[in-house]
């Protein structure tokens, strides 16, 4: 994991900001469809339309997804996520027909 995804997650962990109060401070709520081009298993981040999105400990994944692990380059997915500090965190990541 990269030095901005050990902070990140440290900064959420430490603060006790989970997926059930970081909607209280994030700037939005998006969702986002599309194909992952790229994904970086170190820190947790997959590509979707230009965007970086990192999943946390508390992203969903449903639609046959079960963990990030699961995850493929050029798979179509539709994703939920939040933006906290100006990164973009998964909510939940489905796969799409």
């Amino acid at each position: 994991m990269t030095f901005f995804g050990k902070a990140l997650l440290a900064t959420i962990a430490s603060s006790g900001l989970f997926l059930t109060s970081i909607p209280a401070i994030a700037d939005d709520d998006n969702e986002i469809e599309g194909y992952i081009t790229s994904i970086n298993r170190q820190d947790q981040s997959l590509t979707v339309n230009g965007i970086r999105i990192f999943a946390s400990p508390e992203t969903d994944y449903d639609d046959g997804l079960n963990r990030f692990s699961d995850l493929r380059v050029n798979q179509k997915v539709e994703v939920e996520y939040l933006t906290f500090r100006g990164n973009y965190i998964a909510i939940e990541i489905e796969l799409e027909d």
